[in-house]
């Protein structure tokens, strides 16, 4: 009987496939399932096998296997296994903002406003989120740029997508065994560590999709590009899908480039008119929650602009 690709996970998937492939009659092999597995053996050949399931995935959603091939055999395209563990047990340990309003980081934000007053007004007076918003955020998020990240963009994702693969999930779920003694907030915590890393999963390999749309697109090398652990990339730390979403050009080269300070603003105060930024504190908050959904982030970035607006 042909084995079904909805019951199995792509890794088992290609493993299987191979072997049939190369020790059997492959007649009884659903033709389009054989052709991907084909596809995604020549694409990894001589390249690391636990992109497997990346791969398998891609061509499953019509991504062009000669870009593909490209990416997986770029110079910096790397398995990253600690991005499996932050993306997905990341949020047990909870991240200290306070460092972001302390005096001296006062004085850099004013700083950079002085030195970007124009621009940060236009953006003001274009979508209505204050310089100080703007400003908190490039701020905590890469210190106006000099934090970036150095982490190959395409090899977080990549990595990231095989998430829920069965042993990734159990790598990950050995991560907090000896630390958690109570067997039932273990269990809870196991539970959500396979629904996260589904959706990881899923969302990485949105994100992989996108960036090999932009490959096709954009004025940048997305296969060059280096981010955060999220795979998040410029001054705003925007993902794929956001770049092409909010992202705008505001010194009008006609390009959006993250890393420059104008697109930046720009960009930033975009995102937060586009997610709901209003006069209420309510809408504030949500913007800024869909920005980073973390109820710490949020009070950050508001206590950073209210000390900048003291002044």
């Amino acid at each position: 009987m042909a084995p079904s690709n909805k019951r199995m996970s792509s890794r088992w998937l290609i493993m299987v496939g191979v072997a049939v492939l190369m020790l059997s009659d492959c007649s009884t092999l659903d033709p389009v399932v054989r052709r991907r597995m084909e596809q995604a053996s020549a694409i990894l050949a001589g390249s690391d096998q636990r992109f497997a399931p990346t791969v398998y995935r891609l061509l499953e959603r019509g991504v062009d296997s000669a870009f593909l091939w490209a990416a997986f055999h770029h110079p910096n395209t790397t398995f990253l296994p600690q991005m499996l563990r932050i993306n997905v047990v990341g949020f047990l340990r909870r991240v200290d903002y306070s460092p972001n309003w302390s005096d001296a980081s006062i004085t850099a934000c004013r700083a950079f406003m002085d030195s970007t007053r124009e621009l940060l007004q236009k953006a003001e007076r274009t979508y209505g989120v204050p310089a100080e918003i703007i400003t908190a955020i490039l701020w905590v998020e890469t210190k106006f740029g000099k934090f970036t990240g150095t982490h190959h963009v395409w090899s977080v994702y990549a990595s990231l997508a095989t998430a829920d693969e069965p042993d990734n999930i159990a790598a990950n779920q050995q991560t907090y065994r000896d630390t958690i003694a109570d067997p039932q907030r273990r269990a809870y915590l196991d539970s959500l560590v396979e629904v996260r890393s589904r959706r990881k999963a899923a969302w990485a390999l949105s994100q992989l999709e996108t960036l090999a749309r932009l490959a096709k697109d954009s004025s940048f090398d997305v296969l060059s590009l280096t981010g955060s652990w999220a795979g998040a990339f410029g001054l705003p730390q925007f993902i794929p899908s956001s770049y092409t979403q909010w992202a705008r050009d505001g010194n009008g080269d006609g390009r959006v480039d993250l890393f420059d300070p104008a697109d930046a603003i720009a960009s930033v105060a975009n995102y937060l008119r586009a997610n709901g930024w209003s006069e209420r504190r309510e809408q504030q908050e949500a913007a800024l929650f869909h920005y980073n959904n973390s109820r710490d982030y949020v009070e950050c970035i508001f206590a950073v602009a209210e000390r900048l607006a003291q002044r």
